[in-house]
C-alpha cells in the first residue's frame, strides 16, 4: 500500500448524563489522505481551522501515525480535509486520532484490531467517549475496560447547534468540581441507564428525563452562558437538549417525525452566529474510501 484516504465521523459524547462514557458518530466527516514519498514528511490541509494545525510531527494526525508505522511516519505526504470544527464539542481531536491510526494499519498492513486500535486511541486521548464512536460507528457505551456499540435507532435524530467560537477542552474540564453529592451521582446513573435503554429502543418519548445531568453541564454553562441558556430554552420547549462533549456547542435527541419542527425551533432561539444542522447517526465509522497499491 503507498497511498490511502480514511473517513473518520464528528462524534458527540457525554449526552448528558453519559460523562466520559456515552458518545455517538455523526454523518458529518473530515478526509485525511496518506501518500508515501521519498521527500520526508508534508503536511497540508484544508477546511475551518486548517491554519491552526502543526505542519510537523507533533500534528496529531502525523503521532498516530507514527504510532504503528514508527520511522516510517517521516516519509509520508498528510493530507486533511476538514470539516469538523476545532473545538466546538464534535470530536475534532478524536477524529484526527483515529484517521491516523485506521490510515496507518493499512498503509503499514498490519493485523491490529479495531479493539487494538481503540486501546492506542483511548491512550492518545485519555478517555473513550470520543474515540470509540468515531471508530467504531453507531452509538458507544465505553469504560476504561470495554465498549459495546449499539445500532442507532431510526425513530431518533441527532440535532446539533454549533457555535461560532471554541471552547479548549481543558478548560472546561479543569471547571468541574472535585466531589459530588450522593443524590447528584445516583440521578446521573439512573438517567444514563435510561438514555442507553431509550437508544438501544428507540424510545424518545422519555429522552427529556433521560438526558438530564447534573454531573457537567451545570457547572460549565456558568463558562459558556450563551451555550446554557440556549440548551435550558431548547429543553423548555420539549427538546432534549445538552452541551455537545465538553462545548460550547449544544445537541439535541429528537423524534425523527418531528425533526424538521424541532430544527425550525431551534433555529429561532440560537443566538446569532450559531448554525443549527439536523444530522444524522454514522453507523459505520472511521474508515478507508479509497488506497493504492505500488
Amino acid at each position: 500500500m503507498d497511498a490511502v484516504v480514511v473517513r473518520v465521523p464528528a462524534t458527540i459524547a457525554n449526552l448528558g448524563p453519559g460523562f466520559d462514557a456515552l458518545g455517538l458518530a455523526l454523518s458529518w466527516h473530515n478526509e485525511v489522505r496518506v501518500e508515501r514519498t521519498s521527500d520526508g514528511l508534508s503536511i497540508s490541509a484544508m477546511g475551518p481551522g486548517a491554519e491552526t494545525l502543526p505542519r510537523d510531527e507533533t500534528n496529531l494526525v502525523v503521532r498516530a501515525l507514527s504510532s504503528i508505522m514508527g520511522d516510517e511516519s517521516a516519509s509520508l505526504s498528510v493530507n486533511q480535509l476538514i470539516a469538523i470544527p476545532n473545538g466546538r464539542g464534535f470530536g475534532s481531536s478524536a477524529a484526527a486520532i483515529v484517521a491516523g491510526l485506521v490510515a496507518g494499519r493499512a498503509l503499514a498492513g498490519s493485523s491490529e484490531t479495531d479493539e487494538q486500535l481503540l486501546e492506542k486511541a483511548i491512550a492518545f486521548e485519555g478517555h473513550a467517549d470520543n474515540v470509540a464512536p468515531c471508530l467504531l460507528g453507531g452509538i458507544t457505551v465505553a469504560t476504561d475496560k470495554s465498549t459495546i456499540r449499539i445500532e442507532p435507532p431510526d425513530a431518533i435524530r441527532p440535532l446539533v447547534c454549533v457555535a461560532p467560537h471554541a471552547m479548549r477542552t481543558e478548560a472546561a474540564r479543569a471547571a468541574l468540581a472535585n466531589e459530588i453529592t450522593r443524590s447528584d451521582a445516583v440521578a446521573n446513573i439512573g438517567r444514563a441507564a435510561l438514555l442507553v435503554a431509550a437508544l438501544t429502543e428507540g424510545r424518545s418519548n422519555v429522552l427529556m428525563d433521560a438526558t438530564e445531568d447534573r454531573l457537567h453541564q451545570p457547572t460549565r454553562f456558568e463558562l459558556m452562558p450563551d451555550s446554557g441558556a440556549l440548551a435550558r430554552a431548547l429543553r423548555g420547549k420539549g427538546l432534549a437538549a445538552f452541551l455537545s462533549g465538553a462545548g460550547p456547542s449544544v445537541a439535541a435527541l429528537v423524534e425523527a417525525g418531528a425533526a424538521d419542527e424541532a430544527v425550525k425551533t431551534a433555529r429561532g432561539l440560537a443566538p446569532d452566529g450559531w448554525e443549527v444542522r439536523l444530522e444524522s447517526f454514522d453507523p459505520e465509522g472511521a474508515h478507508v474510501v479509497s488506497r493504492r497499491e505500488t
